[in-house]
């Protein structure tokens, strides 16, 4: 009976220590506070930089088409191709991928709109084969007379080999990869006249060559 009276506030006295010792619990409110925010702003949509460009490019051609003047970055841009086209065709070659001798007999920037714009051009020299070639940004579509007759429907092969990739970088605009063309290949007489008629919208840069 005494070892009981003893064990006993010993027992007590072990329950008390270990029910009340340690730290208090972790108070889950402060822990949440503590915690950083999670960002709730979206992520910003990316830049569609092509249709950036197509729409400067429908915009600036429209504007040159009623207008009727072309913009200088715009020209600049063509000038540079139609000297690209112009180097390319040195190192022309025929169907039978022989060399081809050509001479450059123009090149003009017109700007075009709904009513076609036309110009005479003469040609002289030894050849008879006369090649017409027009670039533009937005449309673009010709025809050669000779006298008041459509001379031809034949395309110019030089249109897609003189430059495989043509594109027009128009400074404050963008880079423009999906060039539009057109071209005429005709036999004439030495000296003989001819008319070429563009139509389109803007801009376009005309080039001919002749096959000696």
């Amino acid at each position: 009976m005494d070892r009981l009276l003893v064990a006993a506030p010993l027992l007590l006295l072990g329950l008390l220590s270990s029910c009340g010792g340690g730290a208090p619990p972790a108070d889950p409110s402060a822990a949440s506070a503590q915690a950083p925010a999670a960002s709730a702003a979206p992520a910003s949509a990316p830049v569609d930089e092509k249709g950036k460009t197509a729409a400067a490019i429908e915009k600036l051609t429209a504007d040159e088409a009623k207008s009727g003047t072309c913009d200088a970055q715009h020209q600049a841009a063509l000038d540079k191709l139609l000297a690209d086209v112009e180097a390319g065709m040195k190192g022309a070659k025929d169907e039978d991928d022989k060399p081809v001798t050509v001479k450059t007999v123009g090149k003009k920037v017109l700007a075009l709109g709904q009513s076609p714009k036309s110009f005479e051009m003469s040609v002289t020299g030894r050849g008879t084969e006369v090649h017409v070639i027009a670039f533009g940004a937005k449309d673009v579509s010709m025809d050669v007379l000779v006298g008041t007759a459509a001379a031809t429907t034949l395309r110019s092969p030089f249109q897609r080999t003189a430059v495989k990739e043509p594109v027009l970088d128009v400074s404050g605009v963008g880079r423009v990869t999906e060039v539009q063309s057109d071209s005429r290949q005709v036999v004439v007489k030495p000296g003989q006249p001819l008319v070429v008629k563009v139509t389109g919208q803007g801009c376009a840069g005309i080039i001919s060559f002749l096959r000696q």
